[in-house]
């Protein structure tokens, strides 16, 4: 279940685009429950976020409140300098 047209409001939000994609945690509702899944975010606003996530071998993607995201703690942990580094030095 993800956010209206109306909810998101592009005409006063525009969308921005950004690659590679995000990685996010990110509070996904279904019409019985929420769930937590790890996914990437492409596209937000200033008040959303459409988070891509797969299921098995099923790719979703839906638009959330950017309270319902949160960056990955692993990605967080570490600075550009320190994946500069790595990648450089496997060639």
């Amino acid at each position: 279940m993800g956010l209206t047209v109306e909810e998101l409001d592009f005409e006063h939000f525009p969308s921005k685009n950004g690659f590679p994609g995000i990685p996010v945690k990110a509070w996904i509702r279904f019409p019985n429950c929420a769930e937590l899944v790890d996914g990437e975010v492409y596209a937000w606003t200033a008040k959303a976020a459409e988070v891509t996530w797969k299921d098995g071998p099923v790719t979703y993607r839906t638009w959330v409140w950017s309270s319902a995201v949160t960056r990955r703690e692993e990605m967080m942990t570490r600075n550009l300098g320190e994946r500069v580094d790595r990648d450089s030095s496997s060639e």
